[in-house]
């Protein structure tokens, strides 16, 4: 089964997590690095993620985000 994100047309096989919640702990695949943290903002088709003690928080596609 494949999946697209509908605002970049990026296509992916895993499944995107529906039940994500604000402060789940996340791993975000990025192309050049992992990033471990907590999400803090949920929205449709992207998320907010804090790294570690407020270090960054940065927005990614939800289909990045794994939750871990």
């Amino acid at each position: 089964m494949g999946y697209t994100c509908d605002r970049c047309a990026h296509t992916w096989s895993r499944p995107v997590p529906d039940d994500l919640e604000v402060h789940d702990v996340v791993r975000v695949n990025l192309p050049g690095a992992t990033l471990y943290g907590t999400a803090w903002e949920v929205e449709e088709d992207r998320v907010q993620v804090q790294g570690p003690g407020g270090m960054w928080l940065v927005w990614v596609e939800r289909w990045r985000v794994v939750i871990y």
